[in-house]
């Protein structure tokens, strides 16, 4: 029973946002896979946004999260421009195909922080994307290694700041230790890991 009222205890309200969303392409599906670095990315965002805004020193937190914003919108304006070039490709030739993709998955995640939800837009645009690289070369607009080199190109891109906010986050960390809060972070970390930070089902790597 005291074990039961403490886990109760401990059980608190935060705000986020449900969204669900269908993802097209193989290589927009693998920045999601479960394998990969998709929940290390969920938490780090969380704990960058939330737990380390807490218990970090401010200082350190305000250039930290200031680069994360900077990272994600110096992306977000290269796959802008990415989409704006291929768009104005396809309406030179009136149009290209619209590919159906024989293993669309629908994703439900539980987005705990404005950066999430700002990282799952850029996996969704990464996604419209691809689609159009594909109807491009169906077109015959792209040859094989064109389309090729550009998926890789722009997949890397989203995974590689996927990377980088983990790598912030265990900069945050290192502030956090150093001002001498090493039980703070323990604690912080059995709250996290005891949080549902994405749910439902994400893309399997086996698939």
């Amino acid at each position: 029973m005291a074990t039961a009222l403490t886990a109760q205890k401990r059980r608190f309200s935060k705000p986020v946002l449900d969204q669900t969303l269908t993802i097209h392409s193989q290589n927009a599906q693998y920045v999601l896979q479960r394998g990969h670095s998709f929940v290390l990315v969920v938490k780090a965002l969380y704990a960058i946004s939330v737990v380390l805004r807490i218990i970090g020193e401010e200082s350190d937190m305000d250039q930290i999260e200031a680069l994360v914003s900077e990272r994600i919108e110096a992306v977000a304006q290269t796959l802008q421009d990415e989409h704006a070039r291929l768009k104005a490709l396809a309406d030179e030739e009136g149009g290209v195909p619209v590919p159906r993709y024989t293993n669309p998955r629908e994703v439900t995640l539980q987005l705990s922080s404005p950066q999430l939800a700002h990282y799952v837009r850029l996996v969704l645009l990464l996604d419209k994307i691809l689609m159009l690289l594909d109807g491009l070369w169906f077109a015959g607009l792209l040859s094989n290694k064109q389309r090729k080199d550009a998926t890789h190109s722009l997949r890397r891109l989203v995974y590689g700041l996927g990377r980088s906010i983990i790598d912030l986050e265990r900069r945050a960390r290192e502030s956090a230790r150093r001002a001498g809060k090493d039980a703070e972070l323990l604690a912080a970390d059995d709250a996290v890991n005891a949080l549902t930070l994405a749910t439902g089902s994400l893309v399997d790597v086996d698939e």
